[in-house]
């Protein structure tokens, strides 16, 4: 009788990316937006201070990164990352239910909830997975990051359920409940490299001929000080940051900018369920091509694609362009989603991820903190979104323009 071919230990480890992605999104920024008109109207504060406690959760994982880092490439450090983590951010949110001053707040979500979710999102696909797939790694990222769109598709819905239902505070306390049921289990699945189990990337029972056994060892990657010293490392930085800068400024305007020039609230939050839905479904798609095409060339196509879009909402004028533009922003933005860690991955290869990650994420939490602030700076400056928009637009193509110029580093061999 024929035996049953056992399912690759890194596929399930796709599995637990996907759903700690999910779950990542739907508690951070997302949730916010529902817990902000109930929290600030019985707490008295404003909306600027309310979303302070974002900027603090977006900012602190930039300064901590380059420390940890090196430890999400060793054996355990993952592992522990996500368990420790995890309970970390169930109790934070468990102990929002009884806040009464923005201090609290502020520890309880914007400190410890961030620094909570440090071994989730980022870890999973930035880390370990790209070390689990080299071939296939492209289609493996692909699937995981779709979890992380459920996200904003799920969270806002079962969160205004859930208020509507049982009242802000209580809310706080199941979702962190539901953080400690599914995640501290998932983390006692992780395992940092396949060699760890005595097995091979991408599932192979034999070394492939492409990848030789040497060439998933140390001698296949660089290290952070030579990842440094590589001009790559800081043309992906500096495209990367203005690829965030763009993008986060940008869609947290949208709502504002739509009402602006006459659509309705329920027409904006429409429009960004297509931009969602686009966003997640075209990601397995661009996880197939990165595994058959140059990563380079699609995120330049991807980058000129996405400013290009944006030329439809500067100049929309109905329904129908409006539901063009979040088509073609979705399937644009979907592919940036999978394409830079898998640009990472590829260029510096899989035994250091952790470390050169790292020493990037400072510079990309700072221009996401910045985006938002930049976009409105503007608009107060000229008294509407068309020069706002504009710019981000220009930021968008600039990236383009930087990564053509992220030529590969040299390597001894390439995983």
């Amino acid at each position: 009788m024929a035996s049953i071919r056992r399912i690759y230990y890194g596929w399930l480890l796709v599995g637990v990316a996907f759903i700690a992605g999910g779950v990542n999104t739907g508690v951070g920024t997302w949730a916010l937006t529902v817990f902000a008109k109930p929290m600030t109207d019985e707490l008295g504060w404003s909306r600027t201070a309310f979303f302070a406690a974002l900027t603090i959760y977006t900012a602190l994982p930039g300064f901590l990164s380059p420390i940890i880092g090196p430890f999400r490439d060793t054996k355990h450090g993952p592992r522990l990352l996500m368990l420790v983590g995890s309970i970390i951010l169930g109790f934070s949110l468990i102990s929002i239910r009884w806040v009464d001053n923005l201090w609290q707040y502020y520890l309880l979500f914007g400190v410890l909830a961030s620094i909570g979710s440090l071994g989730l999102g980022e870890t999973m696909t930035q880390v370990i997975l790209p070390k689990w797939f080299v071939r296939k790694r492209g289609k493996a990222l692909g699937i995981a990051v779709m979890g992380g769109g459920m996200g904003p598709l799920l969270a806002p819905i079962t969160l205004y359920w859930l208020v509507s239902t049982v009242g802000w505070r209580d809310t706080w306390l199941v979702m962190g409940l539901a953080v400690l049921v599914i995640l501290v289990p998932l983390s006692f699945l992780l395992r940092t490299r396949p060699e760890d189990m005595g097995l091979l990337p991408d599932g192979d029972n034999v070394q492939h001929e492409e990848f030789p056994i040497t060439q998933t060892s140390e001698q296949g990657s660089l290290t952070r000080g030579e990842a440094l010293r590589s001009p790559a490392f800081w043309f992906i930085v500096l495209a990367f940051g203005l690829g965030g800068l763009g993008q986060r400024g940008f869609q947290v305007n949208w709502i504002p900018y739509l009402q602006d020039i006459g659509f309705s609230t329920q027409i904006g939050a429409l429009a960004i369920m297509v931009y969602g839905i686009c966003s997640v479904s075209v990601r397995p798609f661009w996880g197939v091509l990165g595994d058959r095409i140059s990563v380079r060339l699609l995120l330049v196509v991807q980058s000129f694609l996405t400013a290009s879009s944006v030329l439809i909402l500067i100049y929309v004028s109905g329904l129908s362009m409006l539901m063009a533009f979040m088509l073609l922003f979705g399937i644009t933005m979907g592919g940036s989603f999978i394409l830079r860690p898998l640009l990472i991955a590829n260029y510096f290869g899989r035994d250091h991820l952790g470390a050169i990650s790292g020493m990037m994420r400072p510079f990309q939490s700072f221009t996401g903190a910045v985006g938002p602030v930049f976009v409105a700076a503007i608009y107060d400056l000229h008294g509407s979104y068309y020069w706002s928009f504009f710019m981000v637009m220009l930021g968008f193509a600039t990236t383009g323009a930087v990564i053509l110029l992220a030529t590969p580093p040299k390597r001894n061999k390439t995983p």
